[in-house]
């Protein structure tokens, strides 16, 4: 067998925050590391935030050596634009109900890419790190479940070059019509820049006006685009999401939340084993990852979503995605500079992160 699935965290209950250390104590390559994260609802009114809300964050370190750092709106972003997919894109918002979020960690172009797999060997003791704020997102969970497994290598024998690692940069305040400055790490070769600007009931062009990338004090400047570029183009590049929720709909407004922030439209009916000629429910917005429903009788629904954008993150990826040597070598680069502007009215206290995924090479033997 050249492949199997290991389990690094069985199932496990939780009904406070805290952050699980799991040791990564297996010897094979591993290609990607699968999380599982259910929160399980404790009400039946409006939705609190998108359940992924409740992985405040997602780090494999070894030792200070920080390998990946992502929250989970990051993190599934970064999955779904490198799979093209969404992982498990079924959730809902009903009390006493889990709902799963699944995120996966990369460390290839592709499942089972023999080139690039996180190689425990080259490494002293690595440990994935996972903080749960129990009640940060669903419908005001009281509890929650967590799971972890590796897709190892087994018979197959690889010895990959490097591995795909990724990161946090920056998370700051936005401020109307203000440039941000943000001086980028040279170490290692980028494959992708993401930059998230999520503000519910507005779509990231309306929080970021243009982002510039540049190198060495604009001798060269990679990448200049302003929001409808970012949006129309490199966000409808993007995979269309196509997601399948499950909430409780009443006479008055309700908010629920979804993972695509831009062109979101859907699809509701009711979701019960009759059918009521007085029911009929409405489903609105959706701009920045949360939707307004709506019906003349409270009742469950179900709503077809579909959209693009992720959690309100642009991705700019650099060359073709499958070719490593297309991929930006910054090595060779005194300084580089991204220099993101807010449009004129971003709104209160709203954060924009920008993240990384790059290649990591392995030293020589």
């Amino acid at each position: 067998m050249n492949y199997r699935l290991a389990t690094l965290l069985a199932s496990t209950d939780y009904s406070a925050d805290k952050t699980e250390t799991i040791d990564i104590n297996v010897a094979d390559p591993i290609s990607e590391i699968v999380i599982r994260y259910s929160p399980y609802n404790n009400g039946t009114a409006a939705g609190t935030a998108h359940p992924i809300a409740c992985l405040t964050k997602i780090e494999l370190v070894d030792g200070s050596d920080v390998l990946f750092s992502l929250n989970g709106h990051q993190a599934q972003a970064l999955d779904i634009y490198h799979t093209g997919k969404q992982r498990s894109p079924w959730f809902h918002y009903l009390d006493n109900n889990y709902t799963d979020q699944i995120v996966g960690i990369n460390f290839g172009r592709y499942l089972w890419d023999p080139d690039y797999a996180f190689d425990p060997k080259q490494f002293n003791n690595p440990q994935l790190k996972i903080s749960i704020d129990l009640d940060a997102g669903g419908v005001a969970p009281d509890a929650g479940q967590l799971e972890v497994w590796a897709q190892l290598f087994d018979d197959k024998k690889i010895e990959p070059t490097g591995l795909l690692i990724a990161k946090e940069i920056v998370n700051y305040t936005m401020a109307d019509s203000a440039h941000e400055y943000i001086d980028l790490p040279v170490d290692y070769t980028y494959r992708k820049m993401l930059v998230r600007a999520q503000r519910y009931g507005t779509e990231p062009n309306q929080q970021i006006d243009n982002i510039k990338l540049s190198e060495d004090q604009d001798k060269r400047v990679v990448f200049n685009h302003d929001h409808s570029t970012l949006v129309r183009t490199l966000g409808n590049a993007g995979p269309m999401i196509v997601e399948h929720v499950i909430f409780g709909v009443a006479t008055s407004s309700r908010n629920f939340y979804c993972t695509p922030s831009t062109r979101v439209n859907g699809v509701i009916q009711t979701w019960a084993a009759a059918a009521t000629a007085a029911s009929a429910a409405a489903f609105y917005d959706g701009d920045g990852g949360r939707f307004k429903a709506i019906s003349t009788v409270a009742g469950n629904v179900q709503a077809l979503i579909q959209g693009w954008v992720p959690h309100a993150t642009l991705d700019i990826p650099f060359g073709n995605q499958m070719d490593p040597a297309d991929w930006y070598d910054v090595s060779k680069i005194g300084s580089l500079r991204a220099d993101i502007t807010a449009v004129s009215s971003v709104g209160t206290a709203q954060t924009c992160q920008l993240f990384l995924q790059q290649m990591r090479p392995y030293a020589a033997t």
